[in-house]
């Protein structure tokens, strides 16, 4: 089988000190189409192929929109075409929604009528166990058309969120049915798994975390994973790469995608599934992928610009940390807590994750408690109780920690519950978060306009002890947070 590796592709060079072997792909046209058509377009909004156009509708897509099926003459009033040959005009992205039996024809047509992208949202090939000829006979299309990139099949498309181009069916893109607002960050997502692509992106969205683009592989008949993240490393837009992986062909080129964001002072957050017996069964039957040796993807992801994640919500916590806190020079962690039972328990779960919670100094003790009533504690945790918010904020308190020399980064330990308290102390939040990495940990949940000002802020929140712990010791120097 031809495999996206084989084949040559077009990009800016890598440049003289990236570890990667080649040029990475070109996705401009992928990411930012100027022409989309969509062959299977349907009137009909119940079912997958009638999305499509509707989430660009949606969106306010100003490039030329192609909806390609003998059956209409139009779809809400844009001109619909019998076949993609009668298409007037180059086409960026052809989106491929027919059923698996046609997909084959229809890509050969593609591929002649010159069409730079084709994105295949149908099932029905090596994931199913009756269907891997077919497959192959896509992979025979795509060599007889190099000019022709194809993502897919079995995919559920992607995003670009910076420009706001949707191209696929996920609810997640659809304000229809479950999209409220695109929140632009520096976050992409590279899933293999269309569901749990798009699952992290409506999960960042929700916690305030803004993403750059959301791109979902599916089988992977032609561009892979390791292709679209070794071009987003490039990305200006993207600072923070999500990679959902069940099984790659080459995982030594997935491994040296560490070295690769390192040299661009970028970093992978990678989950890798598929790593028991009964995993393995699961990927072969979801996207036709080869979990391949857990040991193997162990070693090979042990790098210094790759940090692992467990499962869904942590892969999040790891972004919203990369996101918006800056490295920590070293393990202290200074905590200023307004509940002494919460920074008792974040306490023992930053020395659990490897990180150091220090007893300060006699002179910063003296001075810590002459901001706080006097039966807190300014040892550290710094105990500084619900009182002080009374007795002008908590700011100062911070401060005298994010300025002193004896911790490398600070969590405060807060309710959102309230978002009066944090638009209070905003102004002091954001210049005290120039001086040292600071995380909020909310015993409660938070409002949902205490999301929306920690987003404008930059500052990072988490609503359990062990998942602030987790992200902080993420953030540390390695050989000082295990």
């Amino acid at each position: 089988m031809t495999t996206a590796s084989d084949r040559t592709s077009a990009g800016g060079p890598a440049g003289p000190t990236s570890p990667l072997a080649s040029r990475p792909l070109d996705v401009e046209r992928l990411l930012r189409p100027a022409s989309v058509a969509i062959v299977g377009a349907s009137a009909n909004e119940g079912v997958i192929s009638g999305i499509p156009q509707r989430v660009l509708a949606q969106h306010g897509y100003t490039g030329a929109v192609y909806p390609v099926n003998p059956r209409y003459d139009e779809i809400d009033g844009v001109r619909c075409y019998p076949d993609i040959e009668s298409v007037p005009g180059p086409v960026d992205v052809v989106l491929v929604v027919v059923n698996a039996s046609r997909v084959v024809e229809v890509l050969d047509a593609c591929g002649r009528a010159g069409a730079r992208f084709a994105v295949v949202i149908s099932s029905g090939f090596a994931e199913q166990a009756d269907a891997a000829d077919r497959q192959q006979a896509l992979a025979d299309v795509c060599a007889r058309h190099p000019g022709m990139r194809v993502l897919g099949p079995n995919g559920e498309g992607l995003i670009n969120v910076v420009d706001d181009v949707p191209l696929g069916f996920s609810p997640t893109v659809d304000y229809r049915r479950g999209l409220v607002r695109l929140r632009r960050g520096d976050v992409a997502v590279v899933a293999q798994s269309g569901g749990l692509g798009f699952a992290l992106f409506n999960d960042g969205l929700s916690r305030g975390l803004g993403f750059s683009h959301v791109v979902t592989t599916g089988n992977e008949v032609d561009v892979d994973l390791t292709d679209l993240a070794e071009a987003l490393l490039y990305d200006p837009d993207t600072r923070v790469l999500l990679l959902f992986v069940e099984g790659v062909a080459d995982p030594e080129r997935l491994g040296a995608l560490g070295d690769a964001a390192l040299a661009a002072e970028k970093t992978l957050v990678v989950a890798k599934v598929g790593n028991t017996e009964a995993g393995r069964r699961a990927a072969l039957a979801h996207t036709a992928h080869d979990a391949g040796d857990e040991a193997l993807y162990a070693q090979l992801l042990d790098r210094p610009g790759i940090l692992r994640a467990h499962d869904q919500e942590h892969m999040i916590d790891l972004a919203l940390a990369l996101s918006r806190t800056t490295r920590l020079a070293g393990p202290r962690v200074g905590i200023v807590t307004v509940s002494g039972g919460a920074g008792t328990w974040l306490a023992d779960d930053l020395v659990s994750a490897g990180l150091q919670v220090p007893l300060l100094s006699d002179g910063l003790q003296a001075r810590l408690r002459e901001g706080i009533p006097p039966y807190g504690s300014p040892a550290n945790p710094v105990d500084a109780t619900a009182q002080v918010l009374g007795l002008g904020g908590i700011s100062p308190v911070v401060r005298l920690l994010a300025e002193s020399s004896e911790v490398d980064a600070v969590v405060l330990v807060a309710t959102l519950a309230d978002q009066k308290q944090l638009e209070r102390e905003r102004e002091h939040l954001v210049a005290l978060a120039r001086a040292v990495p600071i995380v909020i940990y909310s015993y409660t949940r938070p409002a949902q306009a205490s999301i929306d000002l920690l987003e404008e802020l930059g500052i990072a929140y988490f609503t359990s002890t062990a998942r602030a712990a987790g992200a902080l010791a993420a953030l540390a120097p390695r050989d000082q947070s295990r």
